[in-house]
């Protein structure tokens, strides 16, 4: 694929529904200004849909109409109301020209997802559609705006759901097209910010992950001339996740089989948790603060050539309800991440670069918010874990990718 530092945009329109904008997570953070439009489940996770009146606005001028770029996006039509508009997908550009424009128009079914591409190389601009290529336009003079147009008249806006927009400042080639229409995350674990692929681990099953943890035994009474009991089923209290990986390992031979089972120990061993991530989506991980509660026994038969090894990694979580907040770090400009929050219970930061904030309650609004400085460029997840339901006030410069988790 392209480099990340070609990705100007990227919207995966993953918010919950009522949110107002939409985030990028793209390096430089152009979120979308959203105006009437729901979230809506859409292809992998959530998608934003256009009811005719609503829009999503973007504060910048991102693309290079001048120069060479690609534009990605999943679009599904919506059914209109008339029944026999909204089956047509358009690509309309402008030029500098006298009577300058071009455009090219397809067929589509309504309520059926297509991945479109837009590319511009010279003056010459292509359609694909499902990474096949329709057709090519060559621009008369310099592009001077470009649309993704439906054939729908009642409204001036769309009338369509949108998923995984994506802008490249470069030319994606065929194959590179190709390969986005099914970009999906690859399932990775990552403990303490080590692949467990990189030490040989391959997880096989794993129970907890999901899983609601245990309710805490709530308050009751008892009346002996009542049936049941009274139960206080306000403001439940979860037990600790408890998490087991089923694992297997692969070495080339005795000394490599410990020299692995050791580094998997060592981030055991440091003190605190080690932060368990389950890489299931680009950009919307599942996050754990754990800590080991069992020795690990590997099953194993030595061999002088290939060993492999059985072993449970029973994990649990203290903490298991938490927001997650993500941030990334692309020069010193956008080293420091604010958390602001009220909350009179007591709540953990995670910065997700080994740090933690603990005992955390009280009044961390304003100039009081919560800062964090990260000395190194890259993308961190941050967790903020307790009873999260009682907060109030929350608002941070990043972006909230769980809300509850």
């Amino acid at each position: 694929m392209a480099l990340e530092q070609n990705l100007i945009l990227n919207l995966p329109f993953d918010e919950a529904d009522g949110s107002n904008v939409a985030y990028d997570f793209a390096a430089n953070r152009n979120d979308a200004e959203v105006t009437g439009c729901p979230f809506v489940v859409g292809r992998q996770g959530n998608c934003i849909r256009f009811p005719g009146d609503g829009y999503a606005e973007v504060p910048a001028d991102l693309i290079p109409l001048s120069g060479t770029f690609t534009i990605l996006a999943w679009v599904r039509p919506n059914s209109y109301a008339d029944g026999v508009t909204g089956r047509r997908i358009g690509l309309f550009c402008n030029t500098d020209q006298l009577e300058g424009s071009r455009e090219i128009w397809l067929d589509v079914a309504p309520e059926g997802w297509y991945h479109i591409a837009v590319r511009k190389i010279g003056n010459i601009v292509a359609l694909f559609l499902d990474t096949q290529l329709i057709g090519s336009i060559t621009l008369p003079g310099q592009l001077t705006g470009l649309a993704i147009l439906q054939d729908v008249y009642g409204t001036e806006n769309g009338y369509a759901d949108l998923d995984e927009v994506k802008i490249y400042n470069t030319a994606l080639s065929n194959n590179e097209i190709s390969e986005t229409l099914n970009n999906v995350s690859q399932l990775e674990y990552y403990l303490s910010g080590v692949n467990f692929r990189d030490i040989g681990i391959r997880v096989e099953s794993s129970t907890g992950v999901l899983d609601q943890p245990k309710l805490k035994t709530p308050s009751s009474i008892d009346w002996p001339d009542y049936h049941g009991k009274v139960v206080d089923l306000t403001n439940k209290r979860y037990e600790e996740r408890e998490i087991t990986l089923n694992c297997w390992l692969k070495a080339t031979g005795k000394i490599d089989f410990v020299e692995r089972v050791n580094r998997l120990y060592d981030l055991l061993r440091a003190d605190g948790t080690a932060r368990l991530m389950i890489s299931i989506h680009p950009t919307k991980p599942l996050l754990y603060e754990v800590y080991a509660s069992d020795g690990i026994t590997p099953s194993k038969r030595w061999h002088d050539d290939k060993m492999i090894g059985t072993f449970s990694l029973k994990l649990r979580e203290p903490d298991p309800v938490k927001r997650v907040v993500r941030h990334q770090r692309i020069n010193e400009t956008s080293r420091e991440l604010s958390i602001a929050l009220k909350t009179e219970k007591v709540v953990s930061v995670y910065w997700g670069d080994g740090t933690v904030t603990e005992d955390v309650y009280g009044d961390y609004t304003g100039a009081k918010a919560l800062k964090h400085i990260y000395a190194e460029n890259g993308v961190y997840y941050v967790v903020v874990a307790g009873v999260i339901e009682e907060i109030t006030d929350f608002s941070t410069n990043g972006i909230i990718v769980w809300n509850r988790l």
